[in-house]
């Protein structure tokens, strides 16, 4: 009997999953770029390849239904775009400092690519690596080489150390010359703090400890205050270069657990980020700092010490004014996770209205379908588009109606064109359109996500007239970079199928 109960409960969670997709979603994959986990690829140091190789990525992602990239610009202290204070990335073109071979800059290149299509560009950076091992090659301008004593070596890296306040400052003005100049839609940071700890090995920051510490401050407070003042000094600095963009971390999936503090989560064993990263995220969420947070829940559905559904309750229940994302571990799925797996997590996830999407680690994983994911996000979960959420305390101002300029029959195809209205209150223009198609007895058609039928920024969109039922309408939208949608353009109605 109880197996019969806990299998109609897996098949509830099945089609919550398959059947429930709300009309807007973040659906989003993590591209890491350090070590060429996800792109470039291993030793593709050619620009021309790369940008072939990110655009055969990105398509693929769009066919998937995903309407986010969080893109890693910054591995070790060094940058995969043109516009900044740290060297090339070595991923690039093999050496630091070296411009990519023919040239071009990589984030407005992705950037393009993801905003024609009318997806999310988050630009990720790693704060805490200077460099990945003791042999790495450092180009002279290498912020290690000119500010040798902001590091602290651990575990064979050099790792910023987050104590020195001028270390601190370096960061917020490199996020926030990033955010000034590129019009990413989101400043993304992932897990690394202080250093994950490591048996036998010291982070020694006891100098800057003794310098900085407030009278009677323990060094795990103090590490922790260093670290939130990090966070808060970034919001600032990231608002005041851009008021329009979004500032988002990915934590460690536990905080603390409630043997170690009342507030904690239902959890037994593992590493908690308050302890032993020194990231105290349930405080970022209290205090604003942050408007979207996307923890790590790698762990599956029937872990004994950290399970997922207990976690992404903890999650939810924290007072946050802004977006809670999960971060699912689909790399479990070449190895001990099943398909069945994943679909209970985004069942799971949509059982909450309070947790708004996904975001994937990696993007090589997705790709290659393991366990037939992919497939099952295309036809089913994310079978229909889905628009990013809005966030309405940053920017609440929606942009005018599109105006239809063509809606006729020809060539055994309906076609559509349209053009942007004018500039909205705020000066924003349309930065992409959704497309919503429906039968004549629909209700609410413009909420329900199974009529959204496109979504990107071409202004003209066409279908087979064999593939087109007898009264059906065509109402289109404009969204502007922050998502807030516009007023429908009149119902343009086809009627009649040709003879």
């Amino acid at each position: 009997m109880k197996a019969v109960v806990l299998g109609f409960l897996n098949f509830l969670i099945l089609f919550q999953s398959l059947a429930q997709a709300p009309k807007r979603e973040m659906r989003g994959v993590w591209v890491a770029t350090v070590q060429h986990i996800d792109w470039p690829s291993y030793r593709n140091f050619n620009a021309i390849k790369q940008q072939e190789e990110f655009l055969d990525l990105v398509e693929s992602h769009k066919k998937t239904g995903i309407n986010a990239l969080f893109v890693q610009v910054r591995t070790a202290a060094d940058a995969f775009y043109a516009k900044s204070m740290e060297p090339w990335s070595t991923y690039l073109s093999g050496f630091q400092g070296q411009a990519p071979r023919p040239y071009y800059d990589p984030m407005e290149f992705m950037l393009k690519a993801c905003h024609q299509r009318g997806m999310e560009f988050h630009a990720w950076i790693n704060l805490n690596r200077a460099t990945m091992n003791g042999q790495s090659l450092l180009s002279a301008e290498h912020i290690a080489r000119r500010h040798p004593d902001w590091f602290v070596r651990y575990q064979g890296q050099y790792l910023f150390n987050f104590g020195i306040p001028a270390a601190r400052n370096y960061i917020v003005q490199l996020a926030s010359k990033l955010v000034q100049d590129y019009p990413i839609d989101g400043l993304h940071l992932d897990d690394y703090f202080y250093p994950y700890p490591v048996k036998g090995q010291v982070f020694n920051d006891q100098a800057s400890y003794l310098q900085y510490r407030l009278p009677g401050e323990s060094l795990e407070d103090w590490r922790r205050r260093n670290i939130n003042t990090l966070i808060e000094d970034l919001h600032h600095g990231i608002k005041a270069a851009r008021t329009k963009v979004k500032f988002g971390i990915s934590p460690f999936g536990i905080w603390r657990h409630q043997s170690n503090d009342a507030k904690g989560s239902n959890t037994r064993r593992g590493l908690q980020s308050y302890d032993d990263l020194y990231a105290d995220t349930e405080r970022w969420m209290r205090e604003g700092w942050v408007d979207y947070l996307v923890p790590q829940l790698y762990w599956p559905t029937t872990h004994k010490s950290a399970p997922f559904e207990p976690l992404l309750a903890w999650w939810k229940s924290i007072p946050f004014r802004g977006h809670l994302y999960v971060g699912h571990g689909i790399y479990h799925l070449k190895s001990e996770w099943s398909a069945m797996e994943m679909q209970k997590q985004l069942g799971l996830v949509r059982s909450y209205p309070k947790v708004r999407g996904s975001v994937f680690y990696s993007s090589k994983h997705l790709q290659e379908n393991a366990k037939g994911f992919r497939d099952t996000l295309r036809k089913a979960s994310y079978a229909h588009p889905a628009l990013v959420p809005a966030m309405p305390w940053i920017d609440s101002i929606a942009p005018a109606a599109p105006r239809v300029k063509r809606f006729q029959k020809k060539d055994g195809r309906l076609i559509l064109e349209w053009e942007a209205g004018p500039g909205a209150a705020d000066g924003d223009k349309a930065a992409y359109f959704a497309l919503y198609r429906f039968p004549s007895d629909a209700i609410d058609p413009l909420e329900q996500a199974q009529y959204l039928v496109y979504v990107g920024q071409a202004q003209e969109w066409s279908i087979e007239l064999n593939e087109l039922k007898e009264s059906q309408g065509f109402v289109l939208t404009a969204l502007d970079a922050m998502h807030n949608e516009s007023r429908p353009s009149p119902v343009q109605w086809y009627y009649k199928k040709e003879d």
